[in-house]
């Protein structure tokens, strides 16, 4: 430590110089904005993905709707306001028409949209286009009408919408947010109730808010921090040496991920929240420890200070090593998730880790030791009435183990049975908040118009398409539609809906020849007649719980697997999946991931703390105070009826490597006060010394976390709030839980009493 501190002037010059070398590629650090990327590109619904996107195109569409207040027109004149489709397709020997006004409109609407960049305007489905090629026939029209309607019009009669298809080459990146704005601008000019919905719409708004408001709350909570740490310690020096730590560590950490050629996703993009996390809390141990060996030090000449310096680093160098060493444990345990950002998620955070630790290594020798004067970090306010809560919590555990551990025990018997009442939140909508665009806008698209979740059945045809095989798929078509009647839950699309368009005096594949010529891209959307796969389409709502969505998926799967018995499931035969599919997944995959995760982090926690203390039983000790604040926090969501989502899904593992760091330092304190004093001096001493310091460290970190909670991505807004409630069980944990654990397991010899 001696070295350390005689170069501390040339390593913070180094540190400097490498953060000043690497701010340039640290903004060069991309965001993955695909859905995809969080499964491997070998992942099973990945591939049939990826192949009915090479067999039918791409299925990635935006729905623009609105009310046309005269859409349809009745022998000449406008239909009456509040009339439903089916009362006017019940009208006799009506030949459903659109109002000329109405279909310019659509049209108009229509060519300024294909004219934006990105999208296809050949795919552009939209009433007044089908219309103007069907056949003056009343019974065609109407049966047109009736395949069209939760798509292109809606049940009342007065919604109507255009689908756009959107290129697929156009992903992430300015040019896929300039195509979202020209769609939504396009629309809002056309009509200031114009709705734009769609799952691409969805995953952007997700990805865009995530990376605008990471960064942010990032810059506004450092700048809380830095408020809160100010009002601690009165001293720039002590203020600006762990925020200057923690932006330093960002800037490194990001620029070695970019140079490793990685990708943020929506799960890293906690990075920067995380890395506040380690930082401060390690800082603020060490000042604690060097302010308190100040204090107690009689003189305070330079040669003085510089012997507190290097004694402070001896005596928290391992500690320190160890919290970064247990956290990087914690993180890596989600190595064993089945979600690739997940699995880079743990890649980066061990690296961050690492980098926080020589961050330490080179920013606190010269915060310690450098200038002439270096002022004792003064007493927080209101520090002495901690002082005096934390010495009659001690004494009162001391006095009342049992009742305590009794109290610990039934608050965690109370909370475990909430873990089992978990539920998952697949609904994509509450990701946003209910007064955001997105949220308004499938919210009328869904209630006017029809469900705007999407995903399908493929399967093989054969070579040549017959009457017996289209009826076939007929009947498993109509099998489909009774797992839902209510169309505005479920709607099924098939080619043979367009076979049966009367008339259908020539059969099934003659009808579909006719159709072919007429509209030759729906057709193709439909069946691939060179790779012999057809598909039926099925348009579910989004806005539902994820019980009836995965109710929905396995009943579909269920119907499929019987009609094609003889089949294998699988890109050999029929496959079920799509967008509404993987979306459903995700968050399924992470919680399923997330009792994996917990054991392998509970385990090397163990491990690595019996390593550190060379003790069995501080290995075994420690896990409990960690478990604590997860069993709580889990089973208090269960409880309250709170479904996880994408911010809560890894809080388990991330808890558990965070909370681990204020348990070394107190059983570091404990340990090295035990060396002169008894059981119940030294827990004294430990709650007074790393037990200040984990309070101050934790509410500086909670007054941080808290400003998450201004996101407008709800799962941000669930991370910062859980994390919150982690940090203050932790610390009950720690200052609780651990202290009588220790007393009732440590040895009472001492090796100097």
């Amino acid at each position: 430590m001696k070295t350390i501190i005689r170069f501390r002037n040339l390593l913070l010059a180094i540190a400097a110089l490498a953060v000043l070398v690497a701010i340039p590629f640290s903004e060069r650090l991309s965001f993955d904005q695909r859905i995809e990327s969080f499964f491997a590109d070998d992942h099973s619904d990945v591939r049939i993905l990826k192949r009915s996107q090479a067999d039918f195109g791409s299925d990635e569409f935006v729905i623009v709707a609105w009310s046309e207040p005269q859409l349809f027109a009745l022998e000449g004149q406008a239909a009456e306001a509040g009339m439903s489709l089916e009362q006017i397709l019940d009208m006799p020997d009506l030949v459903p028409t659109l109002e000329e006004a109405a279909a310019e409109r659509i049209r108009v609407l229509a060519g300024r949209l294909n004219a934006i960049p990105g999208v296809r305007p050949e795919k552009t489905r939209h009433l007044a286009g089908f219309l103007q090629d069907a056949p003056r026939s009343r019974n065609t029209r109407r049966a047109l009408l009736r395949l069209f309607e939760g798509t292109l019009v809606g049940a009342d009669g007065h919604t109507t919408g255009i689908i756009l298809v959107l290129d697929p080459a156009v992903q992430g990146g300015s040019a896929r947010e300039a195509m979202f704005d020209g769609i939504r601008k396009t629309a809002a000019d056309f009509s200031s109730e114009a709705a734009v919905a769609g799952e691409p719409v969805q995953v952007f708004d997700m990805f865009q808010m995530v990376e605008q408001d990471s960064r942010q709350l990032f810059i506004v909570s450092l700048v809380i921090l830095s408020a809160v740490l100010l009002t601690m310690f009165r001293s720039l020096r002590w203020m600006l040496a762990p925020v200057g730590l923690v932006l330093g560590s960002v800037v490194a950490t990001r620029a070695l991920l970019y140079a490793s050629n990685l990708q943020l996703s929506m799960v890293g993009s906690m990075l920067n929240s995380l890395l506040t996390v380690i930082g401060i809390a390690t800082v603020m141990h060490v000042i604690v420890h060097y302010r308190d060996l100040r204090l107690s030090s009689p003189g305070d000449d330079i040669a003085q200070r510089i012997m507190i310096a290097v004694q402070t680093l001896r005596e928290l160098g391992w500690p320190v090593f160890w919290t970064c060493a247990t956290t990087a444990v914690g993180f890596g345990s989600l190595f064993v998730s089945r979600i690739t950002p997940v699995r880079s998620f743990a890649m980066m955070m061990c690296l961050a880790t690492a980098v926080v630790l020589v961050a330490c290594a080179a920013v606190l020798p010269a915060t310690l030791a450098s200038g002439r004067h270096v002022r004792i970090p003064p007493r927080v306010p209101l520090e002495s009435w901690l002082d005096r809560i934390l010495a009659v919590t001690c004494s009162t555990l001391n006095r009342h183990p049992i009742s305590t551990a009794l109290a610990c025990l039934l608050i965690i018997g109370a909370a475990v049975p909430g873990i089992f009442m978990l539920t998952i939140e697949t609904d994509f909508s509450r990701n946003f908040r209910e007064s955001s665009s997105i949220v308004q806008s499938l919210r009328f698209v869904e209630s006017h118009l029809g469900p705007a979740g999407s995903w399908e059945v493929a399967f093989d045809a054969p070579e040549e398409l017959t009457d017996e095989f289209l009826e076939d798929i007929s009947e498993l078509t109509e099998r489909l539609r009774l797992i839902s009647p209510d169309r505005s839950l479920l709607q099924v699309l098939s080619l043979t809906d367009i076979t049966d368009l009367p008339p259908r005096i020539f059969g099934p594949v003659r009808t579909l020849e006719r159709m072919k010529r007429q509209y030759p891209e729906l057709i193709r959307s439909f069946y691939n007649p060179e790779t012999h796969r057809m598909r039926i389409v099925l348009r579910s709502r989004e806005q539902q719980p994820s019980e009836s969505k995965e109710r929905m998926i396995n009943e579909v799967k269920t119907t499929v697997e019987n009609f094609f018995f003889d089949v294998p499931e699988g890109e050999a035969g029929y496959t079920a999946s799509g967008m509404f599919v993987l979306l459903t997944r995700v968050i399924e995959s992470l919680n399923a991931d997330q009792l994996n995760s917990f054991l392998c982090a509970s385990t090397g926690i163990l491990i690595s703390m019996t390593i550190a203390f060379r003790s069995l039983r501080i290995g075994l000790i420690s896990l409990l105070p960690n478990i604590f604040p997860v069993a709580v926090l889990l089973g208090s969501l269960g409880w309250l009826g709170i479904p996880t989502n994408i911010g809560t899904a890894m809080i388990a593992s991330v808890s558990m490597g965070l909370t681990v760091d204020s348990t070394i330092h107190y059983i570091t304190a404990f340990e090295r006060a035990r060396r002169e004093s008894s059981i119940t001096e030294a827990l004294h001493i430990a709650h007074g010394s790393a037990g200040r310091a984990v309070v101050l460290a934790q509410l500086a970190l909670v007054a941080g976390f808290l400003v998450l909670t201004a996101s407008r991505f709800i799962p941000l807004v669930y991370f910062g709030a859980l994390m919150s409630v982690s940090l203050v069980t932790g610390v009950f944990g720690t200052l609780v839980l651990l202290p009588v654990l220790l007393k009732w397991t440590t040895p009472a010899e001492t090796t100097n009493a």
